[in-house]
């Protein structure tokens, strides 16, 4: 008896020894971002949008999220009313009703909270450590998109509308009405409160390389990190933070990310 439980014991040792061995950029999880149809509308179109759950910033997206795993799809008009989106298909989603106020407008995405754990077999997903046997590390996963677009003329708030998400990207400037070279600053928020962390920024064309970022920055003790926009065309910022899952006896680690997208002139 003891002979097999050392030798499981050695098992779990040397998966866990291969496991570490894999590159930190191979190992990282998804991000997820929206991807708008057209990020600047004439008045009566409708917003349509696609989710794309990937590793690098390709346009047109790919590795589309599926219906299924999309929890919400909204959108916010200049003066932060809630339109309804409606499916287009199976990885398209569009505003119920056509824009008819100029504006700048925002969409929301939440893709749904699922657990993931790295067993001795792989990966298993929806599933937490009461679920199976030697896990090695499980993850609880929360994501939230937020794209910016404009019907007409940039106008309205609507930009810097905290939606009490769990991890948000909040701008302080409406990128509608910015240009290539202009500084764009936001504030990260955790749980509602300014949060010190790493917003990575980057452009659609950088760079096809998984996790490669054409901008890096901190936030400030007051949240808010400067972002200069390099170049014209469609940007993607992405924020990500790991706490302890509070039980451990189901989960390891509570995951939150946060992304912002929009295009600059």
């Amino acid at each position: 008896m003891k002979k097999m439980i050392d030798q499981k014991s050695f098992r779990m040792f040397f998966i866990v020894f291969l496991f570490s061995m894999v590159p930190v950029g191979l190992s990282q999880a998804h991000d997820t971002w929206i991807n708008m149809q057209n990020y600047r509308l004439n008045q009566s179109d409708p917003a349509v949008l696609s989710v794309t759950n990937a590793h690098s910033f390709v346009i047109p997206g790919k590795e589309l999220l599926p219906s299924g795993q999309v929890d919400t799809v909204l959108f916010l008009s200049p003066d932060g009313k809630e339109i309804p989106s409606i499916p287009e298909g199976n990885e398209k989603y569009k505003s119920n009703l056509p824009l008819k106020t100029d504006g700048s407008y925002m969409a929301v995405v939440k893709k749904k909270v699922l657990f993931s754990s790295k067993t001795v077999d792989g990966y298993q997903r929806g599933k937490n450590k009461r679920d199976l046997k030697d896990v090695i590390e499980c993850s609880h996963s929360e994501k939230y998109a937020k794209a910016l677009f404009t019907v007409g003329v940039a106008a309205g708030d609507v930009y810097s509308k905290v939606l009490g998400h769990p991890m948000e990207i909040v701008p302080l400037q409406d990128p509608g009405k910015l240009k290539a070279g202009d500084l764009l600053m936001v504030k990260i928020l955790i749980r509602g409160n300014p949060a010190r962390n790493t917003l990575y920024g980057t452009y659609a064309g950088f760079s096809t390389e998984p996790n490669t970022f054409a901008y890096t920055t901190s936030t400030d003790k007051e949240g808010v990190a400067r972002i200069r926009l390099l170049k014209e065309g469609l940007w993607l910022l992405i924020a990500r933070q790991d706490f302890a899952y509070p039980d451990p006896t189901v989960c390891d680690k509570q995951s939150y990310a946060a992304s912002l997208t929009f295009q600059v002139r």
